[in-house]
């Protein structure tokens, strides 16, 4: 076994998404990952970057940590998209960067590990802070157990930045008739789902689309076990912490779907993102034994906005109840984490 840990960093004060203090942000991250985690386990540690670190900003950040080294990469627009179909920003919020990343964490990530000498890893972004020592090494513990993903946090993705990629996985499965483990056992009642938006399904269109599902359903459920309901549930990984298994996603059948996503080129276009992606790929192609969510040690990955909380939270261990960092957060924001229930 040859694990590490990975950030995906900018060295920026005020980053251009939501204003905050990147650098400051990851040396807190890893200041707790090593106090709690990595001062006992000693795991390598890269922090890929667009060339924005200098070497004095890597020795800073390094800190005599010498398990923690920089790889620099450089993004692009694939070149079998036009760009002439790419929002500069997306939803008037979400710019280039923030889509190159998602392609990064979507395809790109297995590769480069790969050919680093890797063969697990979990991820941290720069707001991601382990808040309670985990005495265990996390690798072993998946390798021993069986596991090959593991996550934190479970969150439901906005169904803003979802639209059609439901539709889109789902050709995929029946034009090459794949029987997925649990991805189709994740739809919910198509009369449900669309109760939240009328305006954009319409009644007319909902009937339609009960009538298509009830036919698909008498005609090929049993042969390929296609959903006789009309939209995936949206609950995924909330993967700025996962670790997994690079082997898994290297299967010639995880690569076809994973370049079938890259090629249509939802990330870019609609914001379809990693968070979701992961979470179809393990609900296709893992059996539920082979997934684990840990729930024992304090985590904390939280949006923030002008002081307030506008995504995610802190997420209490059941090993480390009356947890002060918990304490500290709820009397900050006045709460622990932004209600995932819509």
């Amino acid at each position: 076994m040859n694990p590490c840990i990975v950030y995906l960093a900018q060295n920026s004060k005020r980053d251009p998404q939501y204003g905050r203090d990147s650098r400051t942000l990851m040396e807190k991250s890893l200041d707790l990952l090593y106090k709690n985690y990595n001062d006992q386990f000693k795991h390598p540690i890269i922090i890929f970057h667009e060339g924005d670190f200098e070497k004095k900003d890597q020795v800073e950040v390094v800190s005599g940590r010498s398990e923690i080294t920089f790889h620099e990469i450089h993004f692009s627009i694939p070149k079998f998209l036009s760009k002439a179909e790419i929002p500069e920003i997306w939803n008037g919020q979400f710019g280039m960067g923030h889509r190159h990343m998602i392609r990064f964490y979507g395809l790109q990530i297995f590769d480069l590990l790969e050919g680093l000498g890797y063969d697990w890893f979990f991820r941290m972004d720069d707001d991601s802070f382990f808040h309670s020592k985990i005495n265990y090494n996390l690798f072993e513990y998946m390798q021993g157990n069986g596991f090959e993903y593991g996550y934190r946090v479970d969150i439901k993705e906005p169904l803003s930045s979802s639209y059609g990629f439901s539709d889109s996985i789902s050709a995929y499965l029946k034009a090459e008739k794949i029987t997925p483990y649990t991805f189709y056992d994740n739809f919910e009642n198509a009369e449900e789902t669309q109760k939240a938006d009328l305006s954009v399904y319409g009644s007319v269109k909902k009937t339609l689309i009960k009538t298509i599902n009830w036919v698909a359903d008498k005609l090929n459920y049993e042969v390929y076990q296609w959903p006789a309901t009309s939209e995936w549930n949206r609950w995924g990984y909330y993967n700025n912490f996962f670790i997994t298994n690079i082997k898994f996603w290297k299967q010639p059948e995880v690569q076809s779907l994973l370049n079938y996503f890259d090629r249509v080129g939802g990330a870019y276009k609609y914001r379809w993102n990693d968070l979701i992606l992961q979470t179809v790929v393990v609900q296709i192609f893992l059996s539920p034994k082979k997934v684990h969510k840990f729930t024992d040690w304090t985590y904390e990955h939280a949006t923030i906005k002008e002081n307030k909380l506008i995504w995610g939270g802190i997420y209490e261990g059941t090993d480390d109840s009356n947890s002060k960092a918990v304490t500290e957060f709820k009397s900050q924001y006045g709460k622990i984490k932004i209600d995932q229930s819509y």
